[in-house]
């Protein structure tokens, strides 16, 4: 059984968080949004050397991943359509690539553009594969983005995987997505629960603080707004129904709740991971120091846990509960 801690860190593990911010600090002042957010999302990324499972960093794709595949079964034909938004360097992607059918086209939306040249040379190297559309705009440009794009009700899946907690407007940016999705096809979506997440603690804490995101109303408004839209009936949720039907579009919707974690093998990892979100585009270290308040003050509210059994033995853990909503388009 995992050993939990409750509030607040027991004094002997004190120090050894104090150790973890300095560490941090030195490490990601003075680097730009981009740089930062590479340096801590490896964290989360970094895989297990003996396969045992798809990250040390984080359960979140052992659990999305079969849901995702079964997706691509039950929607993907022969010569079918996916659009990948929000699509990262494809390494998400690559988990599900030997399960989409041969002659399938798959355009991809990215901003970045070293991510969006990595996941093309991706799919260059999948020969049952097909390249579409690669567009380097943001998901809240591509409705102005002009030429390139697939038609509209074309798209037999598409993908927003953990990408949709940077958009100005969430109804707006899943209703574009659903448009490009053909009837009969699917929008297959996880998001955080940041509500009871890790790094929805840490936000607060440092907006409580005094910390200044550029818009710290809207960012708390935005962590309800896609527990409204994507999360299950029962916890609130499902209301993406009736803003697609708003747009012209219907839409049947599941969302599932998946309990899963953020991993790290010290607290250096945990301080970095919580610089993954919208905290990435804040300067300065203060943002570090709230995430070690919450460690120290509240881990308790975080899950805070030492692994004692499976692959991650030895490591600590957080909570990240995510949904994963699939909108079936009629």
């Amino acid at each position: 059984m995992p050993i939990a801690v409750a509030d607040p860190l027991p004094p002997e593990l004190r120090p050894q968080l104090d150790d973890a911010l300095e560490i941090v600090c030195n490490e990601f002042d003075g680097l730009d949004p981009h740089r930062q957010y590479h340096n801590a999302f490896s964290r989360v990324l970094k895989p297990d050397p003996l396969g045992r499972v798809m990250m040390m960093g984080t359960d979140q794709r052992d659990l999305f991943v079969p849901l995702l595949r079964r997706a691509v079964q039950t929607y993907v034909p022969a010569d079918g359509h996916i659009f990948d938004f929000g699509a990262g360097d494809g390494q998400t992607f690559a988990r599900i690539a030997d399960a989409v059918p041969a002659g399938t086209t798959v355009s991809i939306e990215e901003p970045n553009p070293a991510y969006l040249a990595a996941y093309q040379s991706f799919l260059e190297r999948q020969p049952h594969l097909r390249r579409g559309a690669a567009v380097g705009s943001s998901i809240d440009d591509l409705a102005t983005h002009t030429g390139g794009l697939p038609e509209p009700a074309s798209i037999d899946l598409a993908l927003g995987l953990l990408m949709l907690y940077f958009t100005a407007d969430l109804s707006d940016s899943l209703c574009t997505m659903l448009r490009f999705v053909e009837p009969g096809g699917a929008l297959f979506t996880v998001v955080t629960d940041e509500a009871t997440a890790y790094g929805g603690s840490v936000l607060r804490s440092f907006i409580e603080s005094g910390g200044d995101t550029g818009d710290n109303a809207g960012h708390l408004a935005a962590i309800d707004e896609r527990r409204r839209l994507l999360a299950p009936e029962a916890e609130g949720g499902g209301n993406i129904r009736a803003e697609a039907r708003g747009s012209g579009i219907d839409v049947d919707v599941e969302s599932v709740r998946q309990p899963s974690r953020m991993y790290g093998h010290s607290f250096v990892d945990l301080l970095a991971i919580s610089n993954i979100g919208v905290l990435v585009n804040v300067p300065g270290t203060e943002k570090f120091e709230s995430a070690a308040r919450v460690l120290r003050d509240r881990p308790g509210e975080i899950g805070l846990r030492i692994e004692t059994d499976g692959a991650r033995a030895g490591m600590w853990s957080v909570v990240q509960p995510q949904w994963v909503t699939q909108m079936r388009r009629q």
